[in-house]
């Protein structure tokens, strides 16, 4: 039975994978690496951005196109999404509310800086208050290591079993199945590999098959 729901941000609450495809594949560009392939920068959606150093003596220069590319991130979000609301992914105020009404507390596990965490949810033109709000950047290990979901539901008072996480990146669902977590994969910029088809438990369209995940849970508690 879920006592918790951890979200992931990044193309699970908002489109900001989305976002991040093009504003990276321009960087690159800018800096004459056009033949970096898509399947390169889908690798890195969902991963901290310190193992883009990985790439880094195929493609040199990779790792500061990245750099440049998070220290711009808000002006080219605002950019990208200029109305309010418009960065939402289908389902999350649906969600949200539901879970509101429901007394289901949720967190929000990222590897994004807080304060990027914290100006995305006031753009979202409705109120997201999570019970919590994790960081990677402050001081955990990155997924897959479970260490920010169980950080999380230690911090919620839930015990991970417990716990339903909604991700949509490999390294999301990976790291959910080491914290002996359910989970719920919700495509976004990702084409699953055998392993990440092995780890998911459930998928979804979008955040509203969620509440249908929800309900139908606790038809059968």
């Amino acid at each position: 039975m879920t006592k918790a729901v951890i979200f992931d941000m990044d193309g699970l609450m908002f489109d900001t994978e989305q976002m991040f495809k093009q504003q990276f594949r321009e960087k690159l560009n800018a800096y004459g690496l056009n033949a970096v392939p898509d399947t390169v920068i889908q690798s890195m959606i969902g991963c901290d951005s310190r193992q883009i150093a990985m790439y880094e003596n195929q493609y040199p220069t990779i790792s500061k196109a990245m750099e440049e590319c998070q220290q711009e991130r808000m002006d080219y979000f605002f950019r990208f999404f200029p109305v309010p609301g418009s960065a939402n992914k289908q389902g999350l105020k649906e969600l949200v509310q539901y879970l509101k009404n429901k007394n289901i507390p949720f967190a929000i596990a990222s590897s994004s800086y807080r304060k990027h965490i914290e100006t995305f949810l006031e753009y979202a033109d409705f109120p997201i208050e999570p019970a919590l709000i994790v960081s990677g950047k402050e001081g955990y290990a990155s997924k897959p290591d479970p260490a920010i979901f169980l950080g999380a539901a230690n911090k919620l008072g839930v015990d991970p079993s417990s716990c339903l996480v909604l991700e949509d990146s490999k390294n999301g669902i990976l790291a959910a199945k080491n914290a002996n977590m359910v989970s719920i994969f919700i495509p976004d910029q990702i084409v699953p590999d055998q392993e990440m088809k092995e780890a998911i438990q459930y998928e979804k369209k979008d955040l509203s098959e969620v509440i249908d995940f929800l309900e139908q849970e606790n038809e059968h508690a």
